[in-house]
């Protein structure tokens, strides 16, 4: 009787151990695994922290983290500015879908610009539906076109009105009004604009630029860009990326020139500086005085560069940045420069060396500018870059 109790102790002893152990491994799972992240909304958003020089590095590369601060930073200006800001909006809906397998864009982005497109004018509260032609309908048009692109390869319905409304308000010239400031890249001149127009047209699925309507618009931005000279090495590059989609936009000559002037600008910690984009002093249609000014200004050349304005002149750090480097990288790319390529390996290993604690690749504001927000343009092109190098874990081989 005593030995058959001793056998059943064990069994329920047994027993209870293992649902012991298992119940402790079920609470060490919980108290060790990583907390789900709730997806970032309009409704929940938090404003990102200020955009600063001083920011730490991550303590880690991670592309989850730039997709949530891309998330962030977008949803943020939507809500507190409702515009489709070419530093903020458009680079996010050229960017965020490449990052679809780590978590997916946010869809009410995408609702936003497709609003616009369907002409519900309460999208933009601070615009009139007569202020939607020229940049907002470039701006609209190509983040549509470069999202579906990336996002389904397909293009939309929706996408399609806006490339076709695109071109009913360009020029005879082949160009379009844009908004002049002292403002590089993005507002400088006309230019930005008319390759933004060709490489939404070029870029867009389904052959859209053999339709009637991208053929004759087309026609006109090479009419503007052969009667218009790039005046900085960032209308190049833009002209380059252009060209890996549109016909007879460069030279092979030119091409490789452009190509060449790139790489020779890399810095010597492997990254590109803005400064080298935006230089506009070989301009010979600026006042010679003035361009002679900004080259006398000591350090010239070695620890900065300058932007000629309209009213004054305006020094550029040479240290390296996001925007440029993740530029100067997905352009090489698009022109077919291996992602292999010792000098674009040297600019990955810059980004993922480089990336904030927030998420973000920053870069400083050219010009009056103060506020830095070409940073988030830098965070997107920071992105391609990785997703056109093989660094991101996204379906589909669009690059």
């Amino acid at each position: 009787m005593i030995k058959k109790w001793t056998v059943e102790a064990w069994h329920v002893l047994a027993l209870f151990a293992v649902t012991s152990l298992c119940s402790s491994a079920f609470a060490q799972d919980k108290i060790t695994a990583s907390p789900v992240q709730q997806p970032i909304t309009l409704a929940n958003v938090e404003p990102p922290p200020d955009i600063e020089l001083e920011e730490p590095k991550a303590k880690a590369f991670s592309l989850e983290l730039a997709a949530r601060h891309l998330d962030r930073t977008a949803l943020d200006w939507q809500k507190t500015h409702a515009c489709t800001a070419c530093h903020t909006m458009l680079p996010y809906m050229m960017a965020r879908p490449t990052l679809n397998a780590i978590s997916p864009q946010a869809p009410e982005v995408r609702q936003f610009f497709e609003e616009i497109v369907a002409g519900k004018c309460e999208a933009m509260p601070n615009y009139s539906c007569d202020d939607l032609g020229g940049a907002v309908a470039i701006g609209v048009a190509s983040a549509l076109a470069i999202n579906d692109r990336y996002a389904t390869g397909k293009l939309q319905p929706i996408t399609r009105q806006a490339l076709d409304r695109m071109w009913t308000s360009q020029r005879a010239d082949g160009g379009w009004g844009w908004p002049y400031r002292d403002t590089p890249p993005l507002k400088v001149d006309e230019h930005y604009g008319v390759t933004m127009a060709a490489i939404a047209a070029g870029m867009a699925p389904d052959d859209y630029a053999k339709t009637p309507a991208a053929k004759t618009g087309l026609d006109g931005v090479r009419r503007f860009l052969q009667t218009t000279k790039a005046v900085s090495l960032h209308q190049r590059t833009m002209m380059l990326w252009a060209s890996a989609y549109v016909d007879d936009l460069l030279s092979p000559d030119a091409k490789a020139a452009t190509l060449a002037d790139l790489m020779n600008a890399q810095r010597p910690d492997g990254g590109w500086s803005m400064a080298n984009l935006v230089d506009n002093t070989s301009d010979t249609t600026l006042a010679n005085d003035r361009v002679q000014q900004a080259k006398s200004e000591k350090g010239y050349g070695d620890t900065f560069l300058a932007f000629v304005g309209r009213d004054k002149n305006y020094t550029s750090t040479l240290a390296s940045d996001g925007y440029a480097t993740g530029l100067v990288i997905f352009v090489a790319r698009q022109a077919g420069l291996p992602a292999n390529d010792a000098r674009l390996q040297r600019g990955i290993a810059w980004l993922k060396s480089n990336q904030r604690a927030s998420g973000r690749w920053f870069t400083p504001s050219q010009a009056w500018h103060t506020q830095n927000l070409i940073t988030n343009a830098g965070t997107a092109y920071a992105v391609l870059a990785l997703h056109a190098s093989g660094e991101a874990p996204t379906p589909g081989a669009a690059k």
